[in-house]
């Protein structure tokens, strides 16, 4: 089976198909990419918008094997966003060393896990840490208004 589908496309590789990762998958085609899915749960790909004409791949996308086969080794960005820290920067380390991928981005919900990414070429995505930069602007803003 050729699941290269699109090949005049760069190649995005998603681990992860809850809210964020099936964002981002359906953002990243409208960006003209071809995008790759893998979730664990098949069930999940039903987040997924009925526009999203990429291709899903069930399984753990911890695996070795099974990154290989979802193009890891072709991808110019591969986005680690899975429920587990841990598996989001094992991943991303994967990706990074033996995959050699441009782009690599994980989502960690631990911001004391951070540092794990921060000599390592890897962008990591923080909710609490953009929610906290959030919320700072916003009471900024407020402060502003009323002087």
């Amino acid at each position: 089976m050729n699941i290269f589908k699109k090949q005049n496309k760069e190649l995005a590789v998603i681990a992860g198909c809850g809210e964020f990762g099936s964002k981002i998958a359906v953002l990243l085609q409208k960006k003209n990419m071809n995008v790759h899915i893998i979730d664990i749960d098949e069930n999940s790909f039903s987040k997924l918008s009925p526009e999203f004409d990429g291709f899903t791949i069930t399984g753990d996308a911890a695996d070795i094997d099974l990154l290989e086969f979802a193009g890891a080794g072709k991808a110019s960005i591969i986005i680690a966003a899975t429920n587990d820290d841990n598996t989001n920067i094992m991943i991303g380390q994967m990706s990074k060393h033996l995959y050699k991928a441009d782009e690599v981005v994980v989502r960690i919900y631990d911001s004391a896990k951070k540092f794990l990414c921060a000599d390592m070429d890897i962008t990591s995505i923080c909710p609490c840490v953009l929610s906290e930069n959030e919320f700072k602007r916003i009471i900024s803003d407020k402060e502003s208004i009323a002087v």
